[in-house]
């Protein structure tokens, strides 16, 4: 009886064993893959290596159209543009588990089910994110707006209020991506970040614009060729009039007045193009930066930036001109006050523009002096214009002289402390020119004049000329002098 019960228990067993077994080899996975297994929306081939198969994929998915958006504009790309690839490794390494981890029951589970077409394994993607970043770097001006100071119209005694502004932010667009579910057509927000003004209402309030740190005035024409020049001084002094530098806080002339183009504002009037002047859009513009760079030095304000004219201007002192040129030669300043300026340019008559740094009483008086290390004599330049008529000649442009500047600047603060600044310009002698018909008898011009060593390519001899001399310029009034 005992004996019986123990072959019927064997056989049982032996019979539920063999089924397993069975059961295991007509479900149980046989490869790497199981059978029928869906990998990111596509069967797994049963034949051929898998690997090879996802490689492909991988090939393929380089192209997948990936959409960026920010409100209703849309920048279209691909996957491989902006560094997203498929993972093969990973992703194998996800179908892997499918009917391969876990009990026998849970694998023969798996395995049934990935050939009934029931499971499905989403792709693993990485993110090249060195790459990534430089094409968002690419689009970013695209979704960038610049903030709006708040400025004061001291003309027409009204507040313009300060509007911020926006710049993407590249990585919570990073963020973004990391968490995307990527397939080609796959839509991904753009991040944007607010940027406040430089200048706010509040700063406006706590300038005081009765007070006179510092001012300097120039004069200009309002006729002939300065007609264009008036024009652009005006423009350029509109665009910098009552804007306002919080303690530390810098101030960039290009930045302010932008290109120097028809659309915003300028016309063509002479310039300096080498060593003569000839027309261009925005000529004059150099001389609202040098009034604002002389009232900057009585001021005593810290200039980050400046580079002089390459010829002497003749309606500034020597080392106190400022030359500029959108968008690579600027103008920097920087207040280094305890408390807000405001700069404030206009015209006190047609012909006269003066800029005042607002914001402060006077607790210093600013000597500013030059003094010429040598100076180098100019030459006649004479160009023979086809288009003028036989016999005629134009006085193009004065000759002037060259000069080896440097600048010293004496700030005497009433609590006892003396600063002193120094700095060099560099003024090339300019030619004078004569524009002259052809066959045009040059015994005809008038003689040379004064520090004019000869014609262009017909020196008989190199006299440059030297000089030396110091000419120290007191500052303004006291009620224009520098705060601390």
């Amino acid at each position: 009886m005992r004996k019986s019960s123990l072959l019927l228990v064997l056989g049982i067993g032996t019979s539920v064993a063999a089924g397993l077994g069975l059961g295991a080899y007509r479900y149980g996975p046989r490869s790497p893959v199981v059978e029928g297994l869906f990998l990111g929306e596509q069967r797994v081939p049963d034949e051929g290596s898998p690997a090879s198969w996802l490689a492909r994929r991988q090939l393929d998915a380089l192209g997948w159209e990936v959409r960026f958006h920010h409100d209703s504009e849309i920048v279209e790309t691909t996957l491989g543009a902006v560094g997203v690839e498929i993972d093969v490794q990973a992703s194998l390494d996800r179908a892997g588990e499918v009917g391969h981890t876990g009990s026998l029951v849970r694998r023969m589970r798996e395995a049934r089910l990935a050939r009934r077409g029931q499971v499905f394994v989403p792709l693993s993607f990485w993110i090249d994110e060195a790459k990534a970043r430089r094409f968002l770097e690419s689009i970013a001006s695209r979704f960038a707006v610049a903030p709006v100071d708040a400025v004061l119209d001291l003309e027409n005694k009204r507040r313009i209020e300060d509007v911020p502004g926006r710049e993407l932010d590249i990585d919570a667009t990073l963020a973004e991506m990391r968490a995307a579910s990527f397939e080609d057509g796959v839509v991904i927000p753009l991040v944007t970040r607010r940027v406040p003004a430089k200048v706010t209402a509040l700063d406006l309030a706590q300038v005081d614009v009765t007070k006179v740190v510092s001012s300097f005035e120039t004069s200009f024409s309002l006729f002939g060729s300065g007609a264009g020049r008036a024009v652009n001084i005006r423009n350029a002094a509109r665009k910098i009039d009552g804007i306002v530098l919080p303690p530390g806080v810098g101030f960039s002339f290009n930045d302010r007045v932008g290109a120097r183009t028809r659309e915003n504002g300028f016309t063509l009037a002479p310039e300096i193009q080498g060593d003569e002047l000839t027309d261009g859009i925005g000529g004059g513009t150099c001389q609202l930066s040098s009034t604002l760079h002389g009232a900057a030095v009585y001021g005593g304000l810290e200039v980050l930036h400046r580079q002089g004219h390459s010829r002497a201007s003749s309606y500034t002192k020597l080392g106190l001109d400022a030359t500029v040129s959108f968008p690579i030669v600027d103008l920097k300043l920087k207040n280094p006050y305890p408390f807000p300026v405001m700069i404030h340019a206009y015209f006190p008559q047609p012909n006269k523009v003066r800029v005042e740094v607002l914001g402060g009483e006077p607790v210093a008086k600013v000597e500013y002096g030059y003094g010429v290390g040598q100076s180098y004599d100019f030459v006649r330049r004479i160009t023979v214009k086809s288009h003028l008529p036989p016999g005629k000649r134009i006085h193009r442009q004065k000759g002037v002289r060259g000069y080896d500047v440097t600048s010293t600047l004496r700030i005497s603060y009433v609590d006892g402390r003396v600063e002193e600044r120094r700095w060099f310009s560099g003024y090339r002698p300019s030619p004078e020119v004569y524009w002259v018909a052809p066959g045009y008898d040059e015994a005809n011009l008038p003689p040379l004049p004064d520090h004019a060593k000869g014609i262009e390519g017909r020196l008989s001899e190199d006299a440059t000329g030297t000089a030396t001399a110091s000419f120290p310029v007191a500052s303004p009034a006291p009620a224009q002098a520098p705060a601390p």
